[in-house]
């Protein structure tokens, strides 16, 4: 494979996401289900540094791969001779249009995770194929487990995220309430605890990573209201299917349809979620993505407290050490117990982000939670001591116009820096820039 042109382009948010598609030929031959037979293909990679300093976060590149290699194993070869796990999987959720690939090739992006860039610098990797492993070769480092009404993505046997996925079952208002919204748990990779908050508790509607609106307006002049956040009467959220779901090394990648139903039990909004969630050294990063589509004419609406994406804690918190939480923000570290909220604060909208700093089970943890740049405003933010966080901006969804918002979520063991903090979220609004180059073929 001879050289090709260089391709130079700016990154988009998630999972620091650089838009640039690289389009890949390989010589016919070898067999479909492996890459040993195949004619060696490597891109070289310059991945500049910014403003931001890029050490263990994940960046997420668009290529077009031959079909029969979607799947392949990647590495990631580094300056220094060490080198770092790829993974191939789908486009994210949101993906910006690409031009359609080339006859017997795919859509593929590839994740890895550079140990070290400061702000400033730049560094130059080789990205290539690998054999496919042995039969005997040991289970990849995530999995994803399915059963029922759950499926959770293991790292080394525990939990690290779980998607609930109740059939909604209104025989009697205590299983009404159990299973009328999806969401995700999140949990300590290290020691197995559950850092989220289920069904029951205090303010039952509260779960997990979350989304939803108490006020809807829709139906003839938008008339009718309906509640799927507090999920009132026949208004709730149903899981439809599991649209995709892969795992490996790097990264565990989940896209599910969600139907948002209204007061009358008809469908309201059609909903795409997905989370990408990469464990680093230290925390485990989580890119929440959703695309809202409506038939009619919605207007999403309501109020800090009771609409938007939010992470809510353990109801631990809540019951006993909700006298220990206190917020990071853009200008500084909150006291215990001190809570922000829009409209009190009528200055508090648009921020990039804020971090909720908790107990659960004699461990204090750390969440971030950033917003994506490209979000509708204004954002109204909302905070309380029993960790449950988040914000919500007013929209019309109309048909023909699909909405499409990201969260990220960084959670971590023991406290964070407000700089820290500052750096995980400035990755997500201003990716790295990467210029990618096809290098020469082992074998032409």
């Amino acid at each position: 494979m001879r050289n090709g042109p260089v391709w130079s382009v700016p990154g988009c948010p998630s999972l620091t996401v650089c838009w640039f598609l690289l389009l890949v030929a390989l010589a016919a031959g070898g067999p479909a289900t492996g890459v040993a037979d195949e004619p060696a293909a490597a891109w070289q990679i310059t991945v500049a540094a910014g403003d931001v300093d890029r050490s263990n976060l994940p960046l997420r590149c668009p290529l077009a791969v031959p079909a029969k290699l979607a799947a392949a194993p990647v590495r990631i070869l580094l300056a220094d001779g060490s080198q770092v796990d790829g993974q191939l999987t789908e486009p994210a959720l949101g993906t910006e249009p690409r031009p359609d690939p080339p006859a017997g090739t795919v859509d593929r992006d590839v994740i890895f995770v550079l140990p070290s860039l400061p702000a400033g610098e730049s560094l130059e990797v080789t990205a290539q194929f690998t054999p496919a492993p042995a039969d005997n070769a040991p289970p990849p480092r995530l999995v994803w487990t399915d059963e029922p009404t759950a499926a959770s993505l293991m790292l080394a046997g525990k939990p690290l995220v779980r998607y609930e996925k109740p059939a909604y079952a209104p025989a009697d208002e205590a299983t009404r309430e159990a299973t009328y919204k999806p969401f995700h748990h999140v949990f300590d990779p290290v020691t197995g605890i559950r850092l989220t908050k289920g069904d029951g508790g205090l303010y039952t509607h509260h779960r997990g990573i979350f989304f939803g609106y108490n006020r809807i307006s829709h139906g003839d002049g938008r008339s009718r209201q309906s509640d799927c956040w507090h999920c009132r009467g026949q208004a709730r959220q149903e899981h439809r299917e599991t649209i995709l779901e892969t795992a490996g090394p790097v990264a565990g990648v989940q896209r599910v349809a969600i139907d948002w139903i209204g007061s009358d039990g008809k469908p309201l909004v059609a909903e795409a979620r997905e989370l990408d969630v990469v464990p680093v050294a230290g925390g485990t990063v989580i890119d929440f993505g959703s695309r809202l589509v409506a038939t009619e004419p919605v207007r999403l609406d309501g109020d800090p407290q009771h609409a938007g994406v939010h992470f809510r804690a353990s109801n631990e918190v809540a019951d006993a050490t909700k006298g220990d939480t206190y917020y990071l923000r853009p200008d500084g570290k909150g006291k215990p117990g001190e809570e922000r909220n829009w409209p009190q604060d009528k200055t508090y909208v648009d921020a990039a982000w804020h971090a909720a700093s908790f107990v659960v089970g004699g461990q204090r943890y750390t969440v971030v939670r950033a917003n994506r740049p490209t979000n509708p405003g204004e954002a109204r933010m909302s905070e309380r001591s029993y960790a449950r966080f988040g914000s919500y901006f007013a929209h019309d969804l109309e048909p023909g116009r699909p909405l499409l918002v990201g969260y990220r979520f960084w959670v971590q063991p023991g406290e964070m820096a407000v700089a820290e903090a500052a750096r995980i979220a400035a990755d997500y609004a201003r990716p790295a820039r990467l210029t990618v180059r096809p290098a020469t073929a082992v074998a032409e």
